[in-house]
């Protein structure tokens, strides 16, 4: 039996055409193992990740592969079954094949294929997440000690909150191996308030909206090992899991942050609050309601043991801001305004939210008006937009409030346009359109949209309908000013996103692909910000995020009752109608099935800092706001994806804040841990410090001491060696 196993592997390397002299190490111990192993041990998975399907005795039944074509050939797939073997999928050049074990060397005789390799069991790449940024060299005690640290680190002795929508409180992630839960307690406000249900009421809470956003962010800041590879970066962190529903509320949110600390608190341990959520609808300058409350709760950042981290947000592809100096009193700032939704006879409708200000808090004119795209004609609103809900003309006004409290004193002028429901422009090329006259030469004005599902981009000077509008002076948007409001407080650790995975595998086995960049029309490539990542320098001249995570291409949780996917009488039962795309697997826990979804946003980056310092806070559970901002920046990762344009797609370097947060780094600086990683084997190089363009960290020699950037030879950097030249 064993002698068959080894035979059919080592004839799959002859046919991959692989001479045995070069093959790397892992295929040479993978034949060397599975030679000296019985089969019926080797049917979950061969060693070495190949994938070989095995009869009931035990003998081999078949190999999956994956086949490419030769340039311009077609799968030939008649002549690939009547020899016996199943073609599975064909995309692109590529061809899954089922290969019965004595069918091996008849593929020579297919000529259109290029070559044929080996399937192997892909890796979810949550597990990659949690690899770029260290989390995975300090989870385990053999691990940690290996990176220098005296223990591992997990969560253990930390308060870990949550605050969102869509919380499937009973899911594997949130349970202990035997099935009881890991939370502490869960707050959901019912019957209008927030009502709290202690570890021996869960079991009974089914959730709290019908979506899975909060089971998520929660599972990637603090799910449990469940098996899959799909642990959360604090995996036993006490969690407390607050589900608002649709009622995210900045009261509600108050109470769940201050219920969340007082919990802390009463069992002595620190706290550490994820926020996957937010608005830009507000000034920018730390004066919105949600950040107050966060600066109050940890005493503007010196607290110790208490932090609450905020997602930037996801309007940074959408054109969602403009901040423009008026050079003259005179002068008008036209933006057009492009459509939530564009119908097939290509008239505008209208949802997204409008929020405008000046930079000295002071009056300035704002009239909406109607522009035609294909002409460029102006005119007055008038009845050409039609409310939806009831199908009358719309009341379109523009809210003014001048009494709007700043950060630092005194009250602001502010405008505000929202929708309360879809309305629609009554002929085909129309569009809403700000005209805004500063008070006096030199202001300059702000306004933020909220449409991050726009068809079009939120403020815009269009030309594909015929009328060139930036000649005519109008102003494009852009991503500068989009970060949201709650995260222009010092007080908050704020995160934008980065993309580690570019392509994944549904539960049904299909692959699939993001598409290209919609801001540089390049294919997506690891390691580079996301699209949607928002950033901003905030009217306190601030850079916003603080850190990026791995925000795209996220595998965690999902809410048994969501239901985008599973069926409303039965929780966890696929949808027929379903799309699979999304859905990744599932694990049996308690007599159910928990599934895990793959997601993107910063709200699945920002758990990933939240877990990252929810580990910090056990290793020094006395830090504050003000230190750990301290620790990202010494500590975080700046390569050239995040200090040169090339790997950031709105060109902006304040989209990465200090750049790639590094968990094990920032634990070597709360430890004090001396001994210095040697330099990794990255896909980039990494420039010495000399060369950098910018250096936020202090250089220090090989004997410790602190020296300029420009000091010759050996140095250390963020904890890593480099050579100056």
């Amino acid at each position: 039996m064993n002698r068959r196993l080894f035979i059919a592997l080592t004839l799959l390397l002859i046919v991959l055409g692989i001479d045995a002299q070069v093959i790397d190490q892992r295929l040479t111990r993978l034949v060397e193992h599975t030679a000296k192993t019985r089969a019926a041990v080797q049917r979950q998975k061969a060693p070495g990740n190949i994938v070989v399907h095995y009869n009931a005795d035990g003998s081999i039944k078949a190999f999956p592969a994956i086949a490419t074509l030769k340039s311009g050939a077609e799968c030939p797939t008649a002549q690939l079954e009547q020899m016996g073997i199943k073609v599975n999928f064909v995309v692109g050049d590529m061809v899954g094949l089922i290969i019965p074990a004595d069918k091996l060397m008849e593929l020579k005789k297919v000529d259109a294929l290029l070559n044929v390799r080996a399937d192997e069991y892909a890796r979810i790449y949550n597990d990659e997440a949690r690899k770029t940024t260290g989390v995975d060299h300090v989870n385990t005690a053999e691990a940690a000690v290996g990176y220098g640290l005296p223990n591992a680190f997990t969560g253990e002795g930390v308060v870990l909150g949550i605050i969102d929508s869509g919380i499937d409180f009973n899911h594997a992630a949130f349970c202990n191996p035997d099935g009881s839960t890991r939370i502490k307690k869960a707050l959901i406000y019912k019957d209008e308030k927030v009502k709290e249900y202690s570890e021996n009421e869960i079991s009974t809470l089914t959730a709290d909206e019908e979506d899975s956003h909060g089971t998520h962010t929660a599972a990637t800041a603090g799910g449990s090992d469940t098996g899959n590879g799909q642990k959360g970066v604090a995996p036993k962190a006490d969690l407390i899991l607050c589900g608002l529903g649709s009622d995210l509320t900045d009261s509600n949110i108050a109470i769940c942050m201050k219920r969340i600390f007082e919990y802390a608190d009463s069992v002595g341990k620190p706290a550490v609050i994820n926020m996957s959520m937010g608005s830009t609808l507000d000034m920018h300058d730390g004066s919105e309601i949600t950040s107050r409350l966060v600066a109050t709760l940890t005493e503007n950042g010196t607290k110790p043991g208490r932090a609450v981290v905020i997602a930037s947000g996801n309007s940074g592809e959408h054109y969602q801001s403009i901040v423009k100096k008026m050079a003259g009193a005179s002068d008008v700032l036209k933006t057009v305004l492009g459509a939530y939704y564009v119908t097939n006879e290509n008239k505008a409708r209208y949802k997204a939210g409008y929020f405008l200000y000046a930079d000295d808090h002071k009056d300035f004119s704002v009239e909406v008006k109607v522009v035609n795209i294909a002409t460029g004609a102006v005119e007055s609103v008038g009845n050409h937009l039609i409310d939806l809900y009831d199908n009358i003309p719309y009341n379109l006004s523009i809210e003014k409030a001048t009494d709007v409290p700043t950060a630092k004193g005194g009250v602001a002028v502010t405008y505000k346009l929202k929708f309360n429901f879809s309305a629609e422009l009554d002929a085909p090329n129309l569009r809403l359109a700000f005209f805004i006259k500063p008070s006096s030469a030199g202001q300059t004005i702000k306004m933020v949209c909220d449409g991050d599902s726009n068809d079009e981009p939120c403020f815009d000077a269009p030309t594909k309908g015929g009328y060139d509008f930036k000649a005519a002076g109008y102003t494009k948007g852009s991503g500068d000013l989009t970060c949201s409001a709650e995260v222009c407080n010092d007080a908050v650790i704020s995160v934008g996103s980065f993309i580690t995975r570019t392509h994944w595998t549904d539960c049904e086995g299909k692959p699939h692909d993001y598409a290209e960049s919609t801001l540089t029309g390049k294919e997506q490539v690891i390691g580079e910000i996301s699209d949607f990542s928002s950033y901003g320098i905030d009217d306190n001249g601030k850079v916003r995020p603080s850190v990026i995570a791995p925000g795209q291409g996220i595998i965690s949780a999902a809410n048994n009752y969501d239901r985008g996917f599973f069926q409303y009488k039965n929780p966890g039962v696929p949808d027929e109608d379903t799309k699979m795309t999304y859905l990744i697997g599932s694990v049996d826990l308690n007599g159910r099935k928990s599934w895990y979804l793959l997601e993107q946003g910063t709200s699945m980056a920002c758990p990933h800092v939240a877990g990252i310092v929810t580990l910090w806070m056990q290793a020094k559970p006395t830090l504050t706001v003000n230190e750990i901002l301290e620790i990202m920046k010494e500590t975080s990762f700046n390569d050239k994806y995040t200090t040169d344009t090339e790997m950031i797609p709105s060109g902006n370097t304040a989209q990465a804040g200090y750049g790639k947060i590094d968990c094990l780094e920032g634990l070597k600086k709360i430890l004090n841990v001396t001994s210095i990683e040697e330099l990794k084997a990255y896909d980039w190089k990494q420039s010495a410090p000399a060369q950098l363009n910018y250096v936020d960290a202090p250089v220090y020699d090989v004997k410790g001491q602190q020296v300029p950037n420009t000091h010759k030879g050996m140095v250390i950097y963020k904890g890593r060696k480099y050579v100056n030249k």
